[in-house]
């Protein structure tokens, strides 16, 4: 893939995605290089679909770009041609992650957002996989040199199962550890000029949502402490009445900086991966901050409608797009886009294959690591290996989650419930057996059946064990 007068064919499945549909729009108007390629749009809700394109046509009108909009209820209409098919859709998402994370409370299972880790991870997944499974095999058909972009959590469990079960060339991304914005906030943090961005690096990597700045430095020096002492001070001053995600992440940063020794950069969602705010044990008075609080579904739906509402005054109410095109932005996915069209080597956060990055870490294992972008993808660059403590985590959380994708190939409950076991957030095999039950009892008109079906596990009774030792047998 090469760059030429013609700009790229974009295929986003999920256009009415707002947090990224809007910024791609953006994007096409603002991108040089992608200003006069063809943007294909595809939702399966057409009053959506209508917004969106009709957002897409008057911002073009306003900003005298030359791209090309297309848009489609159907997937396949738009994958002739396509140069990048980015996945950035959820069936009603607030929707079920406000059922999955009250109903794993019930069960003594906290979750501040419910779309990565415990059983929110797992039962999103589920929900998602299907169709990703679907689209993934038909751009293998039509176009198999396209880039297959996820934009859609948990991205770990969607990247690992593209990555082991289609034939796409694929990448996974979150927004999280976008650069330079990354860099700059914590350079500002420590009283740095981003100005001066190019004398900062920092060492991150982690499981995607589960990443860890293991180095920090400044014109050569070490500045891992100033960042946890910032982060501190910080903490001293947060408001006790934030989001579930926003609550109390600096003091949490610094307080696991000092138990791991790195720091963690993801912590609306990374506090969501321990066990340690969960409110179990006797001592969950003396914690340094108060069991998690849950993901607030409805505050997140009416945001959404807010945005909406914004949308359709452009489009059908004469709002000028002029404040969208000034105020709105590039996002990581086309920022990515752009690095792999023009082969320009920028430097983004994106989920790969670790393939010796971090040494002590799997070979295979899929971690969120600062690459270098370019024509023929996305090479990340050398990190080392992590503490010991905090590579242990790491692996539990690599394991939930190809105990997930494996789960849902094999179509295996008891893989399911062996991932929810194994997950750092559930805390009994009764409460995992539990929690399967109850989520796929509310959700069961759009989970696949063999998520409720439970299959006889073979177990050797204890006395029969004995039996068979003392007649000189094994059974083991």
């Amino acid at each position: 893939m090469s760059p030429s007068n013609q700009g790229p064919k974009i295929a986003i499945i999920g256009a009415g995605s707002l947090f990224f549909g809007r910024k791609l729009i953006w994007s096409m108007n603002r991108l040089q290089a992608l200003q006069n390629g063809h943007l294909a749009l595809v939702d399966t809700d057409p009053e959506h679909l209508r917004l969106m394109r009709g957002l897409a046509e008057k911002s073009k009108a306003a900003s005298g770009a030359s791209f090309e909009i297309s848009a489609s209820t159907d997937f396949r209409d738009v994958l002739p041609g396509a140069d990048f098919v980015i996945l950035s859709f959820s069936d009603r998402n607030a929707h079920f992650r406000g059922i999955d994370c009250a109903i794993s409370a019930k069960h003594g299972i906290r979750m501040c957002s419910g779309d990565t880790i415990g059983p929110g991870g797992v039962f999103r997944a589920l929900r998602e996989l299907p169709k990703i499974e679907e689209i993934a095999d038909a751009v293998s058909k039509v176009c198999p040199r396209a880039w297959l972009i996820n934009y859609i959590n948990p991205s770990a469990v969607i990247g690992m199962f593209l990555q082991k079960h289609t034939c796409t060339r694929n990448l996974a991304l979150c927004d999280s550890l976008h650069l330079p914005h990354l860099h700059r906030n914590f350079m500002r943090a420590i009283g740095l000029d981003p100005a001066d961005e190019n004398r900062f690096s920092m060492r991150i990597a982690g499981v995607n949502h589960f990443t860890f700045c293991l180095s920090a430095e400044y014109r050569g020096r070490d500045v891992l402490p100033r960042i946890v002492e910032s982060l501190r001070t910080l903490g001293e001053g947060e408001n006790p009445a934030d989001d579930a995600k926003s609550l109390f992440n600096k003091k949490i940063s610094a307080h696991l900086a000092d138990v791991f020794g790195a720091v963690p950069v993801c912590t609306a969602h990374t506090k969501e991966y321990l066990p340690y705010f969960q409110g179990w044990g006797a001592h969950v008075d003396d914690e340094i901050v108060p069991p998690l609080s849950l993901f607030e579904a409805d505050k997140r739906q009416i945001h959404t409608e807010a945005m909406w509402d914004d949308v359709r005054a452009m489009v059908d109410q004469g709002k000028p797009v002029a404040d969208f095109l000034e105020h709105t932005g590039s996002d990581h996915a086309t920022e990515l886009v752009e690095a792999l069209w023009t082969g320009s080597g920028r430097h983004l956060f994106v989920n790969v294959p670790n393939r010796g990055v971090v040494p002590n870490l799997p070979h295979d294992a899929l971690l969120e690591l600062e690459c270098v972008c370019d024509h023929t993808g996305a090479h990340p660059l050398p990190v080392g290996d992590f503490p010991l403590g905090l590579r242990s985590l790491q692996m539990r959380i690599l394991d939930t989650h190809e105990l997930t994708v494996e789960a849902y190939v094999r179509k295996d409950r008891n893989l399911l419930l062996r991932a929810l076991a194994v997950d750092p957030i559930v805390n009994s095999i009764a409460a995992a057996d539990a929690v399967l039950d109850d989520l796929y009892q509310a959700q069961s008109d759009i989970l696949p059946e063999w998520v409720g079906i439970k299959k006889e596990r073979k177990t050797t009774r204890p006395d029969r064990v004995v039996d068979s030792l003392h007649q000189g047998q094994t059974s083991f």
